[in-house]
Parts: structure tokens; C-alpha cells; sequence
């Protein structure tokens, strides 16, 4: 169990943590993001300002003439075309397009709310591994997870599914970690509302956890309010699309014919992890650096953390069969491996200490190349690849045949920042427990 002096920290470093990553994150956000993001960013303006569901597509440039309009578009039960986004990424923004009330169609007011949505996500982490680390080695992973990967690049950079997924992935957590599992399945059914599938996520979480101490009531306090998360979604589809089926946002024929395809495609699960420009490890090589020490610290971790990171497999696989690991075009690194990394990230925090002697030597390198390769694409929009180059070439690589004077400074400004923060790092000492 947590010691009581780590678990009663106060507010002033994760108030700090946020702060400054929302300042980061605010001034990083893309004002012309993917027509994924841009599409639900649209419809959250439309319901902003008049408070109708179903916008007139025409009013939104972006999907004028393109080759495929149809992915994010939608017919209602009565016939009219209406944005297909998942209700959470339409939802979530509708606050800031209401308080901002920008003219015109804007995708500024959904990359507040994912900035602030992330650092929030960020600091829920710190929040949950200072209560079984020493604080400066939970803020050095929370840095690592917020600023180093594609957390920064994609689901900071606009509202995603991603940016609601690992908020609720997170969230839980914090919780499970609490043994508040009511608030599990609060998080659990966040995580849904951006993804419908993250459900198996909150579900695998609560059923391991219910069996290992054998408590059963989890699965009920779980179940019962994300399932009410659930319904709740079912109502939002029912009056945005006319369908009580909370996937009618999505073209769910998609997903099934995919599923026949995918289903024994070993090419498409390998990219997940290996593909040059959408690969987990190929961005996050730490992953590689922290196995071993996961593995040798496994029995130690608490239940919920194994729990967390099985689920996020079992995702994973999922994801496998209903999509293609490339995600699609205009974002930087990976995101449809996003779950995975949030639900894995406190297993490999809480296990970290178990390195071995090569795993600390190359630890800090590996950590600053992840910075370095990241921060192109998450401060600029531009380096993405389209998705016909995903297995032949690298955004960050490729960068300096095609902005190389940018992509320079870029590169210099992460590693300057990356030694001001090693430089502040071995002044400050380890606080006794």
C-alpha cells in the first residue's frame, strides 16, 4: 500500500504540472487539423450556436469535392447527411464553441479543449503514481508519457477519440487505484463516449481486479455507471441521428467488413508496433528500454496496473480486426496505438526502478531521442506522411528534405530543452520516505 507521506502530497506540483503543460499544449494546438478532428469540431460549433444537431454540410468547406466525403458523413433516420464523429468528440468541444462564440468555422475552440483535456489527463497520471514513487520520479514519467510521444502530438493537438480514451484510461487509473470504482466506470464510460470499443477496456479492468480479490461487487459499482455512460450515449445518437444504436455516428459496416479482412492479417497487427512511420516502438523505443524491468517487477505491480495493461492488449487486438494501424493521414506519429501506451504507462512507471545496468545507461539517450523526434510534428503542423509512405519512410526522418531549416530548429530547441531540464534534474534530490 502507499505510505501516507507520498499519498498526502499536495496540490502545488500537479497544479505547476498542469499549468504548464496546458500552456505548451495551448500554443501547439493545430488551427487546421485533420478533417476527423475538423468535422466534429464543426458540428460542435453548429450545436454551440443554434443548439441543433444536424448542421448543413455545405457551410463546411473542408469536405467540398473530397475523394472521400463519405467518411464523415452520416445519414440520419430522416434522411438528412449529418457529421458521423463519435459523440464524445463532438460533445466535449461544445462548451468552448458556446463561451468563445468564434465567427465563422473554426477548429481553434476544440484544440483548447483537447489541450486542456490532456494536460488534465497528464497530471491525473502524476496524481496516480506519486502515491506509490518517489514525486520526481512520477513527474519524470508523466513528462515522459505527455511530452515525448504522440499524446502530444495527436491527442493534444485536437480533439481525437484519443484525447478522450486515454483521459478515461488514465482516470481509471487514478481510481482503480483509490478503489473508487464507482468513479472507474464514470472514467470508463468517458473513455467509451471517445471510442465505443474503449469499453473493453473499462470492462477486462473491473472483471481481472473482481476475480483476483474476489469481490464481485466491482463489476457491479463499474458496470452500473458506465453502462449508464452508455445509455446516456444512446440518447445523444437518438437526437443527433434519429437511432437509439450508440454507434450510429459511425459507418458500423466499416468496422464489420473490415473485420473479415483483418482478422488473420499478420501485416496490419505488425504495423501497430513496427512500421516506420505509425510503429509504437518505432516512436516510443523507452517501451523496448522498460520491458525487462517490467517483466522482473510484475509480481510487485498492483493488481489494477496488471489489470489496466491487459486490457489494453486485449484492445489492441481488437483494433486489429475493426482498423488499419496507419490511422489515416495529417497526424504525427501513431495514435491508434494511444490506449495501449496510456494503459501500459503506470505498469512501466511503478516498474521502472527494476532496470538493469544497459537499461539505465541507455535510459536518458532514449528518452531524449523520443523528445527529439516528436517535437516537429507536435509544434508544426506539415511533418505528417500520408498513409501510402507509412512503411517506407519516417516523418521525423524525412523532415529535413522537406523543411530542413525549420525541421533544424526544431530539433535544436528539444534539446536544448531537454538539457536545461537534465541540468535542473541533478540538482534536486530525492525526498526521504
Amino acid at each position: 500500500m502507499p505510505s501516507s507521506s507520498r499519498s498526502s502530497g499536495g496540490w502545488r506540483l500537479p497544479g505547476a504540472l498542469f499549468v504548464v503543460l496546458s500552456l505548451v499544449y495551448l500554443l501547439t494546438i493545430s488551427p487546421n487539423p485533420s478533417p476527423d478532428v475538423y468535422s466534429a469540431d464543426f458540428a460542435a460549433g453548429h450545436i454551440a450556436r443554434t443548439g441543433e444537431p444536424v448542421p448543413e454540410i455545405s457551410d463546411f468547406p473542408a469536405l467540398d469535392h473530397n475523394i472521400i466525403r463519405e467518411t464523415w458523413i452520416v445519414e440520419t433516420t430522416d434522411g438528412r447527411e449529418a457529421v458521423g464523429r463519435a459523440p464524445g468528440v463532438i460533445a466535449a468541444s461544445v462548451p468552448a464553441y458556446w463561451l468563445l462564440r468564434p465567427d465563422g468555422v473554426t477548429a481553434v475552440p476544440g484544440g483548447i479543449t483537447a489541450a486542456l483535456l490532456t494536460a488534465g489527463t497528464v497530471t491525473l497520471l502524476f496524481l496516480t503514481l506519486r502515491r506509490r514513487i518517489e514525486p520526481r520520479h512520477a513527474l519524470l514519467a508523466s513528462l515522459l508519457f505527455g511530452l515525448t510521444t504522440p499524446v502530444w502530438s495527436v491527442a493534444a493537438d485536437g480533439l481525437w477519440p484519443h484525447t478522450l480514451t486515454c483521459f478515461g484510461i488514465v482516470g481509471m487509473a487514478w481510481a482503480a487505484d483509490r478503489d473508487r470504482w464507482w468513479a472507474v466506470g464514470l472514467f470508463g464510460g468517458v473513455a467509451l463516449w471517445g471510442r465505443l470499443h474503449a469499453a473493453l477496456i473499462c470492462a477486462v479492468l473491473a472483471v481481472a481486479v473482481a476475480v483476483v480479490r474476489r469481490q464481485p461487487a466491482i463489476v457491479a459499482r463499474v458496470g452500473l455507471v458506465s453502462g449508464a455512460m452508455l445509455g446516456l450515449m444512446s440518447v445523444w445518437t437518438r437526437w443527433m441521428y434519429g437511432s437509439w444504436d450508440p454507434s450510429s455516428g459511425y459507418r458500423a459496416g466499416d468496422f464489420t467488413g473490415n473485420a473479415g479482412a483483418n482478422l488473420f492479417d499478420v501485416v496490419n497487427l505488425l504495423g501497430f508496433w513496427v512500421a516506420p512511420d505509425r510503429g509504437l516502438l518505432l516512436w516510443t523505443p523507452i517501451l523496448v528500454v522498460l520491458a525487462p524491468a517490467l517483466v522482473r517487477g510484475w509480481r510487485d505491480l498492483p493488481d489494477w496496473s496488471r489489470a489496466l495493461l491487459a486490457s489494453g492488449v486485449a484492445y489492441l487486438l481488437v483494433q486489429g480486426v475493426l482498423v488499419r494501424f496507419s490511422g489515416g493521414d495529417q497526424f504525427y506519429g501513431y495514435r491508434t496505438s494511444l490506449e495501449l501506451l496510456a494503459c501500459a504507462a503506470p505498469a512501466l512507471a511503478l516498474t521502472a526502478h527494476h532496470r538493469g545496468r544497459v537499461a539505465r545507461a541507455v535510459f536518458a539517450p532514449v528518452a531524449v531521442l523520443q523528445l527529439v523526434m516528436i517535437t516537429p510534428g507536435a509544434v508544426v503542423d506539415g511533418f505528417y506522411l500520408k498513409v501510402a509512405h507509412v512503411w517506407t519512410r519516417n516523418a521525423f526522418v524525412w523532415g529535413p528534405a522537406d523543411r530542413p531549416v525549420l525541421w533544424s530548429m526544431l530539433v535544436l530547441a528539444a534539446l536544448a530543452a531537454a538539457g536545461a531540464f537534465a541540468v535542473g534534474w541533478s540538482k534536486t534530490k530525492a525526498r526521504p520516505l
